[in-house]
């Protein structure tokens, strides 16, 4: 029935922003920065030869509803995407010196090393190298 995922959402407060974060500090690529209607913008990052897009949603996209803009602004530092890494340490000392926030340093966890960052708007960007299965 289903193929794959092809897009998940953050909702951030600023595309602009967020964009230069995601593609400047943590080294995703722009995908698309599009006009989508008077004051829409279709902005989505991913990583450099990943196909997944990373949607950068502002709260008011594609509503005027207060209720639903509310709701999306109480999104706002809840969301978390897990990136998958070869050396979660490496990984942690790079991000660290472009002046990325970490919640906390590379932990050993049952599963693998984990390590998590902030986005400028208290979402968690979760860095995990994975632990061989054996």
């Amino acid at each position: 029935m289903f193929n794959r995922i092809t897009h998940t959402t953050v909702v951030v407060s600023d595309q602009d922003e967020a964009l230069s974060f995601y593609v400047d500090k943590l080294g995703f690529e722009k995908h698309s920065d599009a006009p989508m209607g008077p004051k829409e913008r279709w902005v989505t990052v991913n990583i450099p030869g990943d196909d997944l897009e990373l949607v950068l949603m502002a709260p008011d996209w594609y509503t005027e509803d207060q209720e639903v803009i509310a709701y999306r602004k109480q999104l706002i530092g809840r969301n978390s995407v897990v990136v998958a890494v070869d050396d979660c340490r490496a990984a942690y000392e790079t991000l660290r010196e472009r002046g990325v926030l970490f919640a906390y340093e590379p932990t050993e966890r049952d599963y693998g090393i984990e390590a998590v960052a902030k986005d400028p708007f208290g979402n968690d960007i979760v860095i995990i190298q994975a632990r061989a299965l054996a």
